[in-house]
């Protein structure tokens, strides 16, 4: 009997114990008390504050990488409104005279290809001053590895012509056949190639010299105005002038592309 009553006891209580154990598993979540939430909210706003702080920060980075990237906007002044000032006509062609130097250059001292015309750059010194060499001689072309120049005309001063056919850096040794000059033309080597290019390279870098030369003298006519034009005026021309000159580098490096190409092959 004993045993049938605590039984019975224990039955009693296990309706009980499961409503405490369901609620356990449905229980709501816990109350943080009020003072602890402001601590928290307090904390989320820190860190709202360096989240919009950090991204203000990448965003203009972002913003300072993409326009490194970008093109400035171009000036296009109306020259007639700052004759006054400065002659952007005037600038501009003496920027293009360096490129027509830097042309005339090329022709000059890279020209690899067997023709008649690879001698006429070269100036000949004489007693009665300098001359082009087929303005003395007749220039002509024997065959692709030979050129020859006729002194007919100027046989006294075949000395000179030879002398500045060999001083031309060509890599040319003319040989004497009385009035005729023989030039033998050296197969172009790959290495004959590479130093051209390579000297394409001086030159250009020499022409951009002189380009930043005539620059910086336009810059600095410009910079005498001041006194009696608007500082803006003056940025605004100065900025006129090296857009000018960007261009004509741009130019020059676009001139030694081809030409190395032409080179190299």
């Amino acid at each position: 009997m004993y045993a049938m009553a605590m039984a019975l006891r224990c039955l009693r209580q296990l309706p009980p114990l499961l409503h405490h154990s369901l609620s356990g598993l449905v229980r709501p979540p816990l109350q943080v008390p009020l003072r602890h939430t402001a601590l928290m909210l307090n904390g989320c706003r820190q860190c709202v504050v360096h989240q919009t702080m950090l991204t203000r920060h990448l965003a203009t980075k972002k913003a300072k990488a993409k326009g490194k990237g970008e093109t400035q906007a171009r000036v296009n002044i109306n020259a007639a409104l700052v004759e006054d000032i400065i002659s952007l006509g005037e600038v501009n062609g003496e920027m293009q005279a360096v490129v027509e130097v830097l042309k005339e250059e090329f022709g000059k001292n890279l020209n690899i290809r067997t023709s008649p015309g690879a001698l006429d750059h070269i100036t000949v010194t004489t007693k009665d001053g300098k001359f082009p060499l087929n303005q003395l001689g007749q220039i002509s072309l024997k065959s692709p590895q030979l050129i020859l120049v006729n002194m007919a005309s100027f046989p006294e001063n075949t000395a000179a012509a030879i002398k500045a056919i060999r001083e031309s850096g060509m890599n040319l040794n003319p040989e004497v056949d009385g009035i005729i000059i023989r030039v033998p033309v050296p197969k172009v080597t790959r290495e004959h190639r590479e130093s051209l290019a390579k000297l394409a390279k001086q030159l250009t870098n020499k022409a951009k010299d002189s380009l930043r030369k005539v620059r910086s003298n336009a810059v600095n006519h410009v910079k005498k105005a001041k006194s009696t034009v608007s500082e803006d005026t003056i940025k605004l021309v100065e900025k006129q002038i090296q857009q000018m000159a960007d261009d004509t580098a741009a130019e020059m490096d676009r001139l030694l592309a081809g030409k190395t190409k032409e080179l190299l092959g």
